[in-house]
């Protein structure tokens, strides 16, 4: 290989690398100390680099650039303050679903807003003279300005080893890290300290978005794409290790640069692999240390009580099935939009039962649930158009295809818990999203699968089944979603639903009665994925055309905030979330171009104010009212017969 050639790529690599520690350090302080997986430090890095731009655009030349530079940051930590005293500080005692779920809503706001302020175009941020030309450097013509990053990095991580290790705050941060309760009861002043922190690591998010406008365009949504980097990154290192961030970021930024150079068709897949070898092998990362998990009844025991519903479902059938009567009534009086829209809800509705399966039953955070709705989807998609099967065959796969991936990739998973299960979940996911937007010849690439032919059923002698038309479409996926979650609410009413509820609530005390937890928990991640994939099937018949959008990481956040919005801890709960964010999306998106900022407005409100979802929030209430008029004890509670 040629040597200039070498030099160039090298450079380009540890140019990668600067900005991805410069973002992922930020990110594993604020694990260490404050606990919390921050999913809007990219929309800071994003911010950092917008600053830049705007300050540029008043100071020119040399000095104004480093101006831009330095404030940058700065601005960014004022506002990670606001949103850490205002917001964070609120929900410290929750679970870690509902951080990740508020700093969501944060990245959709933030997103937004900066749309408003700064305009929906790409922005490029111009470099001064003095730093914008090239030199040669063993041949080859490398960028003043890569150089400038690269040597720029390693002084933030000399900087930041000598404030962590050789100052007394840092000493205090170190021991923070290592046990939050003791530096407590030693009495370090907690919520100062996790302000500091979150507004340093918000500084040098701001800083490798300030480095790295100048070298890449800037626009709404850029730190979306960065965090995910970010969070390869902290999960190879390990969490909350600095060195391990370091190295991660130089390994992620080479594999990037060879992928780009070698394997360019498996570019993307490289650093996902390398993600999931890494959590299988040493689920805490090349430098990081098992994490203390908690059992969730050790976390928040006034979540416990919304699961004992006044509603006892089993003994009113009626208030079961009455609404499912109705929907059968419903083609009669709405035109085909709204069968449309409710058939989108049925779908939506399944993907978000079976996905709470594992998180409000078994207490599993998963991030790549939408890898087995594509399983599905794609499953059908292919035997619809390639294979040449009949419909009804080609959905029944569905679930199956989406069970055996399950099966597979729950085998690893399962051995994991709290935050490297959510990883592990969310490095396969990506890892079938890549396989899915690179395999052209197989699943048409980006471009996905167009024109899926859907077939008439036939009913045996009682003819056929045409689902050609809205209505029949309705009234086919209606059924099936009706089928399914009645059998998933029998899954979740027997024993081994209450055994999943065992494990859920302390896994380990379960363990010592002689469950096996890791099998209980594998037969509930298939089951899960197999439904799901039933849901990715309905939905290829549905739309007759899929993409890979739909692996997406952030297609799987849709159940979770469906799971959120209706309440983690009711059967019923992510059904109503599904009706809540289906509608919202649908009627946002045409209703405002700020869709994204009042969505992010709408969970943070329920986040802050109705923890338990709105079923949670309906059965605290009437558990109230039916308390006063004493009418409680009409009922028969059971946590394994709920609404």
């Amino acid at each position: 290989m040629d040597l200039s050639f070498l030099t160039v790529q090298v450079l380009s690599a540890l140019r990668q690398a600067a900005f991805l520690f410069l973002i992922s350090s930020g990110l594993t302080l604020i694990f260490g100390v404050l606990n919390i997986l921050n999913f809007a430090h990219g929309s800071l890095y994003m911010l950092g680099a917008y600053f830049v731009y705007a300050l540029t655009l008043h100071f020119t030349g040399p000095a104004g650039f480093l101006i831009a530079i330095l404030a940058a940051p700065l601005g960014v930590a004022l506002i990670a303050t606001v949103i850490e005293t205002g917001l964070l500080r609120r929900i410290y005692a929750q679970e870690e679903i509902y951080q990740l779920l508020l700093t969501y809503a944060l990245v959709l706001i933030i997103d937004d807003l900066a749309k408003i302020i700064f305009g929906p175009e790409f922005k490029s941020i111009p470099v001064p003279g003095l730093l914008s030309g090239s030199v040669i450097l063993f041949g080859g013509m490398v960028p003043v300005y890569t150089l400038l990053v690269v040597v720029l990095a390693p002084a933030v991580a000399l900087l930041l080893w000598y404030l962590l290790y050789r100052t007394k705050t840092g000493k205090v941060v170190r021991a923070t890290s290592s046990d939050r309760e003791m530096a407590d009861a030693l009495g370090i002043n907690m919520s100062v300290l996790f302000t500091l922190v979150f507004a340093f690591g918000a500084v040098l998010a701001g800083l490798g978005g300030a480095l790295a406008g100048p070298a890449r365009t800037v626009f709404p949504g850029v730190g979306t794409e960065v965090i995910i980097e970010s969070f390869v990154v902290v999960v190879i290192g390990g969490l909350g290790n600095l060195w391990g961030a370091l190295i991660g970021s130089i390994l992620i930024g080479s594999l990037e640069t060879i992928g780009i150079i070698v394997f360019p068709e498996f570019e993307m897949s490289l650093i996902y692999l390398l993600m999931v070898a890494v959590l299988v092998v040493r689920p805490w990362g090349l430098f990081g240390r098992p994490l203390k998990v908690k059992a969730l009844s050790e976390k928040n025991l006034a979540m416990e009580a919304q699961e004992i519903s006044p509603v006892h479902f089993s003994v009113l059938p009626l208030v079961r099935w009455t609404p499912l009567l109705l929907l059968l009534l419903v083609p009669l009086f709405v035109g085909e939009f709204y069968q449309y829209l409710l058939t989108q809800i049925f779908i939506a509705a399944l993907m978000a039962i079976a996905f709470n399966l594992l998180l409000g039953t078994t207490g599993l955070l998963s991030f790549g649930q939408a890898a087995f709705f594509g399983v599905g989807a794609y499953t059908a998609g292919l035997l619809l158009t390639k294979g040449g099967f009949a419909t009804l065959p080609a959905l029944v796969m569905a679930p199956v295809v989406a069970a055996v991936a399950a099966g597979i990739i729950g085998f690893f998973c399962v051995r994991l818990s709290g935050v490297h299960f959510a990883m592990l979940t969310l490095a396969f996911g990506q890892l079938i999203f890549t396989v899915a937007f690179k395999w052209y010849g197989l699943t048409g690439g980006d471009n996905g699968i167009q024109g899926i032919p859907v077939k008439s059923i036939p009913l045996g002698g009682l003819g056929t089944v045409d689902l050609g038309s809205t209505r029949a479409m309705f009234y086919f996926v209606l059924v099936v979603v009706g089928i399914s979650v009645e059998m998933l609410r029998r899954f979740r009413s027997s024993p081994f639903g209450a055994t999943l509820k065992a494990i859920r609530e302390n896994g380990q005390r379960a363990s010592f009665l002689g469950v096996n937890i890791h099998l209980y928990q594998w037969t509930a991640f298939v089951i899960a994925g197999a439904f799901t994939g039933l849901a990715g099937g309905l939905f290829a018949l549905m739309e007759k055309s899929i993409s890979p959008e739909i692996i997406h990481w952030s297609k799987s956040a849709e159940p979770v905030f469906m799971a959120i919005i209706g309440g983690i801890y009711t059967f019923a709960g992510p059904a109503v979330g599904a009706v809540v964010f289906v509608i919202l999306n649908s009627y946002l998106v045409a209703w405002t171009e700020k869709w994204a900022l009042v969505l992010g407005l709408v969970l943070l409100t329920l986040v802050l104010l109705l923890p338990g979802g709105v079923v949670g929030f309906v059965n605290e209430k009437a558990r109230q009212t039916l308390g006063n008029l004493r009418c409680l004890r009409k009922w028969s509670f059971s946590k394994s017969e709920t609404l």
